[in-house]
């Protein structure tokens, strides 16, 4: 797996930030440490070293923050924070709304889940890229985890927490699998969301030609054995389809989303920059 020491378009310069008080964005990606207890062969920020936010430091964040913001907590792998459960319900108690974006090895443990959502954890992503098959967990993410993310599954619906499945859909290797994890999403109630997404060419990442959105459509149609005809997908933007069945919300995002209107990121600065475009600027270092 080929892993690029830097590319054309992280060399672009990032829009303007803005003071977390002055923050415009609904939505604020936190980097809260950049360890990882997996070595994915699709990884935006595969730079190991970089410290761990001090907790007190981002505290004196979340009380400048505009109140009601989603804060996505993520990393590298958030949940080695031994913290984390402190940080969620500090980001509560300054009014805003935790989301935990993780791999899930160690929701495996209803304990811990139940932990995270007793703290105040409003919603989780879990990346599920290799849904329920080992082998593709192992050419997708060198680990062979299938048993302990379906633990993971089965503990967020066990304990009632609003969740969205993210999969990377990697062209000739994980299509296949789209349709039944649908399947599961399907029977899983507290799932209201599922995202399908490509490639993106930064950090570490496997060479191939990212899917587009109606790509990714089809796949998911026959995946899960749905005519097409029968959905909707008038809300579209230059990089995403979003539609609904039934409680389920979709979303097919090519490569690069620049979603800037509504994610901000956090930066070691202090400061809340549009979020993929200061990420793919690399500023940091990632």
């Amino acid at each position: 797996m080929p892993v690029p020491a830097s590319s054309p378009i992280q060399s672009k310069s990032v829009p303007r930030s803005f003071p977390p008080e002055e923050s415009p964005y609904p939505t604020v990606m936190i980097d809260v440490t950049h360890r990882c207890n997996m070595t994915c062969a699709n990884c935006y920020l595969p730079n190991r070293v970089i410290p761990d936010m001090d907790a007190r430091w981002l505290s004196s964040i979340f009380a400048r923050l505009p109140r009601g913001t989603f804060v996505r907590l993520t990393g590298g792998e958030a949940t080695l924070r031994h913290d984390l459960c402190d940080i969620i319900r500090d980001a509560r108690a300054h009014g805003h709304h935790p989301v935990l974006l993780t791999n899930g090895l160690k929701l495996a443990d209803r304990a811990y889940v139940r932990a995270l959502k007793d703290a105040g954890l409003q919603i989780c992503y879990l990346s599920f890229s290799g849904g329920f098959d080992d082998d593709l967990y192992e050419a997708i993410d060198e680990m062979r985890c299938a048993e302990r993310k379906r633990l993971a599954f089965e503990n967020l619906r066990a304990e009632h927490v609003y969740t969205s499945i993210g999969v990377i859909v990697i062209r000739g290797v994980n299509e296949r699998e789209v349709g039944n994890v649908w399947r599961a999403v399907r029977e899983a109630r507290n799932v209201r969301e599922f995202h399908l997404r490509a490639v993106g060419a930064m950090g570490r990442y496997m060479e191939t030609a990212p899917l587009t959105a109606d790509e990714m459509f089809d796949v998911f149609c026959r995946g899960a054995a749905i005519d097409p005809s029968s959905i909707d997908r008038t809300d579209r933007s230059a990089s995403a389809d979003e539609f609904h069945i039934g409680r389920v919300h979709f979303q097919l995002t090519e490569w690069p989303d620049l979603g800037s209107s509504i994610r901000g990121r956090l930066t070691p600065e202090g400061l809340i920059a549009p979020f993929m475009e200061h990420v793919i600027a690399n500023d940091g270092g990632y």
